[in-house]
Order: structure tokens, then C-alpha cells, then sequence
């Protein structure tokens, strides 16, 4: 397995001891920087729309890119570091979702616990027509969404953007699989032309590739977004180890997090336009090609570090797990509040929410262990 991303901390991944290994705890800031910016344009996406001045992200769908992608590479990285044979590939690409599942579990339990909680509080006369409502929540607990057993539409899910840890519990552990199993195929077609062949297949038949509850015939798209875009980030992990074996001289730095930094921006770009198929793909590929130099850790954004950044990066997922409900709760009970006004409370409450989360689920871990 490819073993030589230095992943934007300028060391390689070699198995490092002693001083080297305890450099490699310190996460690279800017990566951490992007999964909150990140976080954001999804929280305005799904909240920022008004009659009168429309949605201020449109586009910000693309953020969920830069999630599968990071994922994708990093469980590559994971991989990357395992000495000697797997021999039970199947379960330990199980193992390793189900790991990664657990770290969202809390979060995401707990927000959409309260969601319907809310939701039955809000109704306050309580009827048989709720039942239906109310059968969704084991399926959401359970992220099971994604897999066809309920509908996909929004109006059904109390926690809807939890699709996406949905889709990435079907679709990951095959990835793994692949990558274990067919370690040639995987890594010099499979993460080149998958997702390429996917994206074509989405545009040709639904117009686009960025919708996650169409129906196809293998699912819902959402699992075909999140088997492309994840395998795509396992091929990013494998390109930065390319890129990362190079030597660049100053000039040639900055040209790369001139570009690296550009990257993001024309992200923001887009998610602030009307969404069209190829333009969205474009734009695909330049997050990418971006990502590709932050984990090669060749431009100068790997110098970024710091526990602000961290605790930023840290808190994108507990955001993520409540802002959906948060911002339905401020467009019902405080719609007399200005437009920008009630994006700013929907950032607030989620973030103050978040903090209340993680400061819990933090005493109760280290109560556990005493």
C-alpha cells in the first residue's frame, strides 16, 4: 500500500516514532479550517432563503464533496498505514465504517432526539396520523435511509441531512473491500474512472449529479454520490503521495497554495450561483486538485496549526447534526426576525448547541473511565 502522504504536516507517513510520531498528532489547521467554512455554507444552504432575496447558496450543496472526499482519503490513509495481510478484508472494512459511525452516533442520536421531541411538543395534540411521523425515528437513529426502507423525500426525516452518514454506512465498507481485494484494479482505474463513469451516468439520466433522494435503478442517487465522491477521495489520497515524493523550490510553493486556497474559493463561488451539471463537475475537480496539494502537504497551508482551527474542525459535526431542526426552530417561532438576522441566530444556537453537546459528551466520557 501507497505509504508516503505527508497529509499537509510536512512529515512523511512512515511509521514514525519518538518526536516525529508526536508531530504527526498536530492536525493541520487549514483542513480543519475548511470542514467548519464547509459546515457553514451547508448550514446557509439549507437555511438562508427568503421570498424576497432568495437562497444565499444555492449551490452549497458542493460542501458535501469536501466531506466525502476527506473521508475517502483519510480512511485511504488509514489503510495505507496497515502492516502486513488483512485477512478478513470484508470485516475489517465493516469494523472501520462502523468506527466511524460511532464517533457521529452521539451527535447525531441527540439531535434527532430533540428534533422529535420538538416536533411532538409543537403538534401538542397528538393523533394517529403521527404514527407514520414517528416509525421514521429507529430508521433515522440507525441511519438507514439511505437505504430505501423509507422515503427519501425531506418532508419525511426530522434530521435530513443525515442522509449523508446514511449513504456513506452502505457505501464505504464496499470501498474498503475494494481497495483490500483488488489493491491494482482499485488503485489505478477504479478511483480514476468510477467516478467519472458515475458522474456521467447521473448528469445523462437525472440532469445533474448533486441530487442525493432521486430514485434509481441501485437506490436512492444519494448512494451513488457517496460511492463516487468517497472512492474519488481515496484516488486524492493516492495522488498527494504522489505529489508529495516531489520537491518544489519557493516560487513553485506559493504558485500551489495560490492555487490550494483558490480552490475553496471558487467553491464559495459557485454555491453562491444557480447550480448547472458541468459546471458543478468542473468545480468537482478544481476541490480536488485542491485538496490534492493540502494532503500532499507541499504549499504552505501545512505551517497553519493551532487548538482554534482544531476545536473549529471538532465542532463542524455537532454542528451539522443539529442545524437542520435549529433552523427550523428560529423560522417558527422567531419568522418576525429580519433575514439576516435569523441566518445569524440559526449559526448561533447550532454552535451554542454544539458546545453544550460536546462539553457533555466529554464529562461523560471521562466519568465512564473512572
Amino acid at each position: 500500500m501507497l505509504n508516503t502522504c505527508r497529509d499537509g504536516r510536512g512529515k512523511t507517513d512512515t511509521g514514525m516514532d519518538g518526536k516525529n510520531k508526536e508531530m504527526r498528532k498536530v492536525k493541520n489547521g487549514y483542513i480543519e479550517l475548511c470542514r467548519f467554512l464547509f459546515c457553514v455554507m451547508i448550514v446557509i444552504h439549507h437555511n438562508a432563503q427568503d421570498f424576497e432575496t432568495g437562497t444565499v447558496f444555492p449551490s452549497g450543496f458542493v460542501a458535501v464533496e469536501f466531506f466525502f472526499f476527506i473521508s475517502g482519503a483519510m480512511a485511504m490513509r488509514h489503510i495505507s498505514k496497515e502492516n502486513g495481510e488483512i485477512s478478513q478484508k470484508m470485516r475489517y472494512a465493516v469494523d472501520y465504517t462502523l468506527k466511524k459511525i460511532r464517533r457521529v452516533f452521539p451527535y447525531a442520536a441527540c439531535g434527532t432526539l430533540i428534533a422529535y421531541i420538538w416536533r411532538i411538543y409543537s403538534v401538542r395534540n397528538f393523533s394517529a396520523d403521527m404514527v407514520p411521523e414517528l416509525a421514521v425515528l429507529p430508521f433515522e437513529l440507525l441511519f438507514l435511509p439511505m437505504g430505501g426502507i423509507v422515503s427519501g423525500r425531506l418532508d419525511r426525516f426530522m434530521n435530513a441531512p443525515l442522509w449523508y452518514v446514511s449513504a456513506m454506512l452502505f457505501t464505504l465498507p464496499l470501498i474498503v473491500y475494494l481497495c483490500l481485494k483488488a489493491e491494482d484494479a482499485f488503485q489505478h482505474y477504479i478511483v480514476w474512472f468510477v467516478p467519472v463513469l458515475i458522474h456521467g451516468w447521473m448528469i445523462l439520466h437525472m440532469g445533474g449529479s448533486w441530487g442525493w433522494g432521486e430514485t434509481t435503478p441501485v437506490g436512492y442517487s444519494g448512494l451513488l454520490v457517496a460511492f463516487s465522491n468517497l472512492t474519488l477521495g481515496f484516488g486524492i489520497y493516492l495522488a498527494a503521495g504522489k505529489l508529495a515524493a516531489k520537491s518544489f523550490g519557493t516560487f513553485a510553493k506559493v504558485l500551489l497554495t495560490i492555487a490550494e486556497a483558490g480552490g475553496i474559493v471558487v467553491c464559495f463561488l459557485f454555491a453562491a450561483s444557480e447550480p448547472e451539471a458541468y459546471v458543478f463537475e468542473t468545480v468537482v475537480g478544481i476541490l480536488a486538485v485542491s485538496l490534492t496539494i493540502t494532503l500532499s502537504g507541499v504549499s504552505y497551508t501545512g505551517k497553519i496549526h493551532g487548538k482554534v482551527f482544531e476545536w473549529l474542525g471538532m465542532l463542524s459535526l455537532p454542528i451539522y447534526c443539529v442545524h437542520w431542526w435549529t433552523g427550523q426552530m428560529v423560522q417558527v417561532y422567531l419568522y418576525y426576525c429580519s433575514y439576516p438576522v435569523r441566518i445569524l441566530l440559526i449559526l448561533l444556537g447550532s454552535t451554542v448547541l454544539s458546545v453544550m453537546m460536546m462539553a457533555a459528551f466529554h464529562i461523560a466520557g471521562r466519568t465512564a473511565k473512572k
